[in-house]
């Protein structure tokens, strides 16, 4: 009697690590995921708030929810039928409030005509216009990045041409970009996303202003309860999705080791053979780690190991992450809710603000804030932009060692929650190629 086969080894049990577990097993490979946490979810996992019940460090709004309808389509029951069957759906978000620094309101639509009329009453019909343009200029930049790191992997310079280069304004800067719209608060709204990416407006790409074409093109969705009485706490939780991904492992039978760190990875004759975990070697068909890329090269792979991953890896610097405060207030939320309040250069301060209760007046409202005034460098926030060519420091799909498939927040594709699941889908698509 043969013996069953080696599995596919994920590491990490964040959503990138979820995402390729999920999709490989749909495959037919045996996957087993190594999580050091006693719970899935990485920086998004929720988390319990005293009176309240869990919260997440998860962006409230989901404002490119594609990825994840692909990935459960690709791996079983289609994302909406998933939620209803765990008594949520995803449903549109009113659109975001943002408060300058002069105190002024601005509530944005995603949709363009919409957009178009609100600023033209706040703005004026130049500036107005203005945006208009950018965004449909945008809106060619989104369909040049689709290829760079979201559906297809960026592996080499080549890729980058100069044609490329030049629909993306990468020489430019997002501070550059900004300017154009010569109008302080949109001004400041295009710089705030810089830092909403963990970077700063001067080193960060004029391309990654394309977040306003995403929004723009699929609109802002938020989960929501279906009966807010027998699951209070999970309208406007993203987390809710961490949970029905976990239940999504547990269909496709992947064997789930929590609170199990994987302490090194094992490497013979130049190829990924397996992972070390506290109980001894665990042997695999290949590996996929799905860690911040300095644990890979400083902690998990072997001094001799991928030498120009390693030299890429410490060309990267780890991006800034919120300090993030939950508090809970005595008066019930209507709906699911973002600000975004900015000062006068454009770092943000997000809250988002949800219903907790039943939705009768004895409900109460949990107000989750990322404070970006207050962010600091942290390795699972992914890589900050060092200008455009830090673009391609950061860890490749595959990195030149058989065996060895990558994925995270520092992945090209970016560090947003759907981006990072695309990071899962492109490490999972490599590794199944090299298994044959």
């Amino acid at each position: 009697m043969s013996a069953p086969p080696a599995p596919v080894v994920v590491v990490g049990g964040g959503v990138a690590g979820m995402a390729a577990a999920a999709r490989l097993a749909k495959a037919g490979h045996p996957v087993e995921l190594f999580e050091r946490a006693d719970v899935l979810g990485g920086r998004w996992a929720p988390g319990d708030l005293p009176g309240v019940g869990p919260v997440d460090a998860a962006p409230g709004l989901l404002p490119f929810p594609a990825p994840w309808r692909d990935l459960f389509r690709k791996s079983g029951r289609p994302l909406e039928a998933e939620l209803a069957r765990s008594g949520h759906a995803l449903v549109p978000a009113p659109p975001v409030r943002y408060r300058f620094a002069d105190g002024s309101l601005l509530d944005l639509p995603t949709e363009r005509g919409a957009q178009q009329a609100t600023l033209r009453a706040a703005y004026g019909a130049a500036a107005a216009d203005r945006w208009r343009d950018l965004l449909d200029e945008l809106d060619e930049v989104w369909q040049t990045l689709r290829p760079l790191g979201l559906e297809y992997p960026l592996q080499e310079r080549r890729q980058l041409s100069r044609p490329v280069l030049a629909r993306l304004h990468a020489r430019r800067s997002l501070a550059w970009l900004a300017a154009r719209l010569q109008e302080p608060h949109l001004e400041a709204l295009v710089r705030s996303l810089a830092h909403r990416h963990g970077s700063r407006p001067e080193r960060t790409p004029a391309f990654v202003a394309v977040d306003l074409s995403v929004s723009r093109r699929f609109g802002h969705w938020h989960v929501a309860a279906s009966d807010p009485a027998a699951r209070p706490s999970d309208t406007g939780r993203s987390s809710v999705l961490v949970e029905v991904l976990a239940a999504r492992l547990a269909t496709r039978r992947v064997v789930v080791h929590r609170g199990t760190p994987v302490t090194g990875l094992e490497v013979e004759d130049g190829r990924v053979v397996g992972v070390r975990v506290p109980d001894g070697l665990r042997r695999a068909a290949a590996v996929v780690v799905t860690t911040d890329p300095w644990q890979l090269v400083d902690a998990l792979l072997p001094p001799d190991a991928a030498p120009a991953l390693r030299r890429r890896t410490h060309r990267l610097h780890p991006a800034a992450a919120p300090a993030v405060e939950h508090g809970r207030l005595d008066r019930p939320a209507r709906a699911v809710t973002e600000t975004v309040e900015l000062d006068v250069d454009g770092t943000p301060v997000v809250s988002w603000a949800r219903p907790v209760g039943d939705g009768t007046v004895d409900g109460a409202t949990v107000v989750s804030r990322h404070d970006f005034g207050r962010a600091g460098p942290n390795p699972s926030a992914g890589a900050a932009w060092r200008g455009w060519r830090s673009w391609l420091q950061r860890p490749p799909v595959t990195p030149g060692l058989p065996g060895l498939h990558l994925a995270s927040a520092a992945s090209a594709g970016g560090n947003g929650p759907s981006q990072v699941v695309l990071s899962g889908a492109l490490a999972s698509y490599a590794c199944h190629d090299a298994l044959g």
